[in-house]
């Protein structure tokens, strides 16, 4: 793998945020954003967004340790101590040394249920951000039922006021159903790339182990 490769694991991370934001502006240009934010009164759509930005610059975090870890196969001539993968690698690798005995496929299988716990994660947050939004919806209906129980008798008056609790009712429903969908889908785009990369990852290193068992 070249190095323009290894760079593309966290620079293609960065073109999906850069056009993330680009839409968002532009959705936010329409006051389109700032109308979900301000009329959904069960504040889950404020939730879900900062669950979805908090995750999205995790998992950015996490490809860019990556594409160290990457780096550093081919290369060996960097090393971090923070890096989360290294430091799995060096876990592996001393495992490797000491357990001699231990199958070398039941090795390979731990060192890959602890890379693919990172993903594992991901895709349980985004299962969660769609599981919220579909709370939402049934707190808007609840918001457009109890309306109508406080409507004793039919008055032109209390007409008004019932739509507008119907209003807001089916505003917190769409509203936080289709924040949590896109919030899903964006982590779920996000992840099933990291999870290629972390294959990557793991070939790269099974491959070495193995060339160097053959030895």
């Amino acid at each position: 793998m070249n190095k323009s490769s290894i760079d593309n694991i966290f620079i293609y991370w960065v073109y999906f945020i850069s056009l993330i934001f680009i839409v968002s502006y532009a959705l936010e240009s329409l006051g389109f954003l700032s109308s979900i934010f301000q009329e959904d009164i069960s504040y889950l759509s404020s939730l879900i967004t900062f669950i979805l930005i908090f995750y999205l610059f995790q998992c950015g975090y996490y490809l860019y340790k990556l594409r160290d870890a990457v780096f550093f196969i081919e290369t060996k001539t960097h090393y971090d101590d923070s890096n989360p993968f290294i430091i799995i690698l060096s876990e592996f690798q001393i495992a490797n040394n000491i357990l001699k005995d231990k199958p070398k496929a039941s090795l390979h299988e731990e060192f890959k249920l602890k890379l693919y716990e990172f993903v594992d994660n991901g895709f349980f947050i985004s299962d969660l951000l769609l599981k919220l939004g579909i709370i939402g919806t049934v707190i808007g209906f609840i918001i457009m039922l109890s309306s109508l129980s406080a409507i004793d008798e039919m008055n032109l008056s209390k007409m008004n006021n019932l739509l507008l609790s119907m209003s807001a009712g089916m505003k917190v429903a769409l509203y936080t159903t289709l924040t949590g969908l896109i919030g899903s889908i964006l982590l779920s785009i996000q992840y099933n790339f990291f999870e290629s990369k972390i294959n990557i990852f793991i070939n790269q290193v099974i491959n070495i182990d193995n060339y160097e068992k053959k030895k």
